[in-house]
């Protein structure tokens, strides 16, 4: 069994690791044929994994069908479907997930199912949908796409994660008044109840996540909270609030057991009730990862149990783990799934070490509670270190303040929070005891949320070269658990040693003034640069903001934070529109700039004008537009730099005056035709190698005129042209009449919809183009973008 389901989970996993599909399928295929070898040599552990590969391939093969779809029907469609995701009928969202079972198109009907992320077109005319209902839709699909970055939020990977086929926009729908789901429904209506019943109350939000898994409510800054403290696990349904759900079942059921006297069939009331109120609470958080891997392990225990077998904790969770990929091969790309199970793990590996919760009759009071506080410590230092790992990989950091705080919170919460909450849910038809409920659990969050204060801003981010840091403390730390430190004192201490040469080496600590880095961030429709030397950073433009976020705070700030760095030496803004400056004062606060230019007036900020020039490392910044500031900069009015290399010929030479000129970047922000031509006469010898196309591609700019008239041999041929657009943008950029004047000139064409991020690392007068969605995070589930 141990190894079967080993090697059926590692079969499952290599989808998770595996990258090209083409590269995919020949891999599927020595498998089999691996495992036919090994059927005739008895090899029973391959042929395990070869058969969880081949379920993987199903399930990643299913899926790309269903994404075609999407590419395939690019026009307007009919669908219908349910209703799939909660929603609350005090908040209309525009955003909703729906299940199809029917697709109409051109006159003809095929049965279909698509899981769908949709959202309104008209937000200002959202009819009220609840989860359950069966709606007829008009929409228009899109690929599920997102941006694709050096870090941050991977939306492609999340979408792969949840299943979910395709986005889109509802143009127009209609309620179909039969047919409705009673299961869906009836969660949709607790919840309704529960909508109510919370309305007044200060932390509704974080009641409706702990009852229903309803997380669509809560804040940027509760996120931020809930990150800093490290609680993000229990304002939601976990596998520990499955557990204490069970629990409690266990408890009423050993009550009816002794209610009923020598029933035979009552001996076992505490078991069937307890997996029945973990399922009831799985179901009303809508079967997340979490409670799908609580239930099975619970139910695998249960069976065990019933079956009077022995099994030890790890081969539980191995078959827990192992059927949870089975159920959903693409669950490994959602984070849940991984900190879940790494939880779980840990506290196994704990127990396993000799940190229990037990008390012995023997035990006086104090020891008693000594002996629990203690386990309770090591527990939560054992999660901090041995999850860093996970932590680091998926959120690029880690907070240090959690083992406190969970130290004091997981128990209250437990104890308190999550039975009131459960008795809310099941007394919802009778609302005073449900109302006294309610209140009752949000006094007992205030506390709670109160210490997590103390967090606010605690976030530790691990840079990418600290990575093997975070492995080596992990690894040592199990082998401080595993070896006794008198007798391996030695050892440790060499591995210890080994571990900071091994990661002092790194090439984060090698310096050459001569190599620089330009990135393109792929920040959909707007626009961020950043230019780079010596681990140090300027940012030419934010990107944009919405309600609740921002370019600066999803993609921007990870970038950095990733590099090591937590200071810009410079920010400079091309102009004043949204896409392009909204995420300045969010930068200012968080990386504090050690200067700030614009071409318009800003307190704080210099002028960013014909005529300014500066040194920075070993690159020379020349403004070359606009001719003054003004009020408010406009498109026309965009801050042009050129920026140029100057190195030294060798390093004898430095301080002596001999320097060359490399590889030159001009920076356009949106400037029009207008001036492009009046750019044109005034630095007629332009020439850069590296150009940032005007105005996104638009046919307002890259004017034939311009092009023509610029550059040492009568027209402008930069080696790269790099364009920040977003894809199925609704103005259509960049412009294919634009794109061909560059690419008729031989230039490089490099479109952050095409390819994600683009990095241009410079050395001297070498250029070496690194591409994210196709060099860098390349992975089978993300569309086949071409650049035509």
């Amino acid at each position: 069994m141990n190894k079967s389901a080993a090697g059926v989970a590692l079969g499952l996993l290599s989808l998770h690791f595996w990258l090209a599909l083409p590269t995919y399928h020949g891999f599927i295929t020595a498998l089999m044929i691996g495992s036919v070898v090994c059927f005739f040599f008895r090899w029973r552990l391959l042929i395990y994994i070869a058969i969880g590969a081949c379920l993987a391939n199903l399930a990643a093969t299913s899926y790309l069908k269903n994404v075609q779809l999407a590419f395939i029907e690019p026009r307007n469609i009919t669908i219908v479907g349910e209703v799939s995701s909660l929603l609350n009928h005090k908040k209309l969202d525009t955003l909703f997930d729906f299940v199809t079972s029917e697709l109409r198109q051109q006159g003809k009907h095929s049965s279909k199912t698509l899981h769908l992320r949709l959202s309104w077109h008209d937000p200002d005319n959202v009819p009220m949908m609840k989860q359950g209902e069966r709606w007829v839709l008009k929409i228009r699909l899109k690929p599920p796409t997102g941006r694709v970055n050096r870090a941050g939020y991977d939306r492609e990977r999340q979408f792969v994660g949840q299943g979910i086929h395709a986005t889109g926009v509802v143009l127009s729908g209609r309620r179909l008044e039969s047919g409705q789901n009673d299961r869906a429904s009836l969660r949709q209506s607790v919840f309704d109840i529960a909508v109510d019943d919370t309305n007044e109350l200060a932390h509704q939000r974080y009641l409706l996540a702990l009852g229903f898994g309803y997380r669509d409510g809560l804040l940027d800054e509760d996120w931020g909270l809930l990150r800093d403290s490290g609680l993000a696990h229990l304002m939601a349904i976990s596998g520990l609030h499955i557990g204490l759900a069970i629990m409690l079942g266990w408890w009423c059921g050993g009550v009816l057991r002794n209610v009923a006297g020598d029933w035979p069939q009552a001996i076992w009331l505490p078991l069937w009730l307890g997996v029945g109120t973990g399922a009831l609470y799985a179901w009303l958080a809508g079967f997340t990862l979490p409670t799908q891997r609580a239930l099975l392990m619970s139910m695998v225990a249960l069976i065990l149990l019933r079956l009077r077998i022995v099994w030890p904790s790890w081969q539980v969770l191995l078959l827990a783990f192992t059927l949870s990929l089975v159920l959903d091969p693409l669950a490994s790309y959602n984070a849940g799934f991984w900190l879940s199970f790494s939880a779980v793990a840990v506290i196994a590996i704990v127990h396993a070490g000799g940190v229990r919760f037990d008390s012995h009759p023997e035990l006086t009071v104090f020891q008693h509670w000594y002996g629990r506080l203690k386990a309770l410590v090591l527990l939560q230092l054992s999660l901090l270190a041995l999850m860093l790992p996970v932590q680091w990989l998926w959120f690029g950091g880690f907070s240090p303040w959690a083992p406190v705080i969970n130290l004091l919170a997981v128990p209250w919460v437990s104890m308190t929070t999550v039975p009131l909450v459960l008795a809310a849910v099941i007394f919802s038809p009778i609302e005073p005891i449900a109302l006294t409920c309610w209140q009752l659990a949000d006094l007992t969050l205030t506390p709670v949320l109160k210490l997590a204060q103390i967090a606010r801003g605690g976030w530790w981010t691990l840079a990418e070269s600290q990575g093997g840091w975070v492995l080596s403390a992990t690894a040592i730390v199990i082998l401080l658990w595993l070896l006794p430190l008198k007798r391996f004192a030695a050892v440790i201490s060499i591995l210890v040693i080994l571990a900071g040469v091994w990661n002092k080496q790194g090439p984060e600590n090698q310096r050459d003034i001569e190599t620089w880095q330009v990135d393109m961030l792929d920040v959909g429709h707007g626009l961020a640069v950043l230019i780079s030397s010596n681990n140090r950073s300027v940012l030419y433009d934010t990107g944009n903001r919405w309600p609740g976020g921002s370019i600066a705070s999803s993609v921007i700030e990870p970038v950095l934070k990733q590099s090591g760095q937590s200071q810009l030496d410079g920010l400079i803004l091309s102009h004043a529109d949204s896409d392009h400056a909204a995420g300045a004062e969010y930068l200012v606060e968080t990386f504090a700039p050690l200067w700030k230019r614009s071409s318009d007036f800003r307190d704080g900020y210099l002028p960013c004008t014909r005529g300014e020039s500066w040194r920075w490392q070993s690159l020379h910044f020349r403004v070359l537009w606009p001719p003054k500031q003004v009020t408010r900069a406009a498109n026309p009015h965009s801050c042009v730099i050129e920026i140029k290399q100057f190195f030294s010929i060798n390093e004898n030479n430095k301080g002596s005056g001999q320097e060359t000129e490399g590889v030159s970047l001009l920076l356009t922000g949106d400037i029009d035709a207008v001036s492009e031509l009046l750019l044109a006469r005034l630095e007629p010898n332009l020439s850069p190698d590296i150009l940032l196309v005007p105005h996104h591609g638009s046919r307002s700019s890259s004017t034939t005129t311009w092009l023509n008239k610029m550059g040492w041999l009568g027209n402008m041929s930069p080696n790269f042209a790099l364009v920040s657009v977003a894809r199925y943008n609704p103005w259509q950029l960049p412009s294919a009449e634009v794109r061909q004047r560059y690419l008729d000139r031989g230039v490089n064409w490099l479109a952050t919809s095409k390819t994600g991020q683009v990095s241009l690392q410079i050395s001297g007068g070498d250029i070496q183009v690194i591409r994210y969605r196709q060099d860098r995070k390349a992975a089978w589930f993300r569309p086949a973008i071409s650049q035509e």
